[in-house]
């Protein structure tokens, strides 16, 4: 009896999907000229990068410390060596003095026993101090190349990007233990303060960006070792080189870090966006070559948003998708899952509309859209529509600066 019902339940499942309708999930790619987050006066279409060097004040300060300090420690040693040398005086004179009693002593005939040589304090050791570390000499040209911005051309007569580096600070190595016996492993890891202050200007606005970045600690991996005294002897023979090393990553990284925030904030970056679209797999009693025309229209709109920031070029082909995609909506019977155009395909709808309306720069139709998606009670498109929100939203946020 069981298996009878159990034949009978596929069969109906298997029915079922034969005559259900089938989400056809495509992940496409295209690209798009991300907006920045910031507008430069459009007058303004070359940049030009300069470099400030405040670690050479930390350079000139750590000099001016370490005078005062050898000379504050050479005076503490003169000092020492002069009460020195008036104690071995004070002794020398009275082994001097038993000296001359006991030469007396003899040269008239008596018998004296000559006086011990005498035991001098320690004197003290002049321990040179350590020269500071200083930081090395950055060169202009290596943080310029660093530098791009999209959208904008490096020249004279546009806005200025200066780029102060201070001197890394703060450097301390960390370990930690792990494993036990045999596979006890010693790892390292060096902590270290690089901060980076970066100002852009133009000509008639001033000021439009000033901030300091990396002023809290950052880490860079170092080797592991099976033995703390292995590292030891490591650390013995490569100090010096290590940091040497480490200012030298640091300040690629950091300037690294800077041109992408920059392009973040201020230039145009084109930028791929992997998206979701979908379409129509399985159908058996309904016809859906008006759903493929309009996927069509989708994808072919989507691919010509990167020809213009504004996207130009791709509206055209969006708005005759939209009307696609809207007449198809007429038919909507979410109440009838064997509706043509029932809950599934009206979720997928809305799902491509909203990714449309968001590059035809028609953000509170794209909304609408993804909240109808996420309301639609179908699970996929719900989905979909959470994924995507956060992304629509700073698309919006960069749309509204510049349009």
């Amino acid at each position: 009896m069981k298996s009878l019902l159990s034949a009978l339940l596929f069969i109906a499942l298997f029915a079922g999907n034969l005559t259900a309708q089938n989400i056809d999930d495509n992940k496409i790619s295209f690209q798009y000229i991300q907006l920045p987050l910031q507008k430069i006066n459009p007058q303004y279409t070359s940049y030009e990068v300069r470099v400030g060097h405040l670690y050479k004040k930390s350079n000139e300060d750590s000099l001016v410390v370490f005078e005062q300090r050898k000379d504050l420690a050479e005076k503490n040693y003169k000092l020492q060596y002069d009460a020195w040398l008036i104690q071995k005086k004070t002794i020398d004179k009275q082994y001097l003095t038993l000296l001359a009693q006991h030469e007396k002593a003899v040269n008239a005939g008596t018998v004296a026993t000559a006086p011990t040589p005498p035991v001098y304090p320690v004197a003290p050791l002049y321990v040179p101090l350590v020269a500071p570390r200083l930081h090395s000499d950055l060169s202009d040209t290596e943080v310029n190349a660093g530098i791009d911005l999209k959208g904008y051309t490096k020249g004279l007569g546009g806005f200025i990007v200066t780029i102060e580096v201070l001197g890394i600070r703060d450097v301390r190595v960390v370990e930690t233990k792990s494993g036990s016996g045999a596979a006890t492993k010693y790892e390292y890891k060096c902590q270290y303060v690089l901060p980076v202050q970066v100002t852009l200007e133009t000509p008639t606005e001033g000021v439009l960006y000033k901030k300091m970045y990396f002023e809290g600690v950052q880490n860079q991996a170092m080797k592991s070792y099976s033995s703390k005294y292995e590292y030891q002897v490591w650390w013995l023979d490569n100090e010096q080189q290590f940091y040497k090393d480490l200012e030298r990553d640091a300040r690629k990284r950091a300037v690294s870090d800077v041109n992408a925030t920059l392009n973040n904030e201020f230039g145009f970056v084109t930028s791929t966006r992997g998206a979701e679209l979908y379409s129509v797999k399985k159908y058996r009693d309904y016809e859906y070559s008006d759903v493929t025309s309009a996927y069509t229209l989708t994808t072919q709109a989507l691919n010509a948003v990167a020809k213009d920031r504004n996207r130009a070029s791709a509206i055209a082909k969006i708005d005759q998708a939209v009307v696609k995609w809207k007449q198809i909506l007429e038919e909507s019977n979410m109440a009838d899952e064997k509706a043509r155009v029932n809950d599934k395909i009206t979720g997928m709808i809305y799902c491509n509309l909203a990714e449309l309306l968001v590059w035809r720069g028609d953000f509170d139709q794209a909304e609408l859209y993804t909240n109808l998606a996420l309301n639609s009670g179908v699970m996929k498109s719900r989905n979909h529509a959470e994924r995507v929100t956060g992304f629509y939203a700073d698309q919006r946020k960069r749309w509204q600066v510049h349009y």
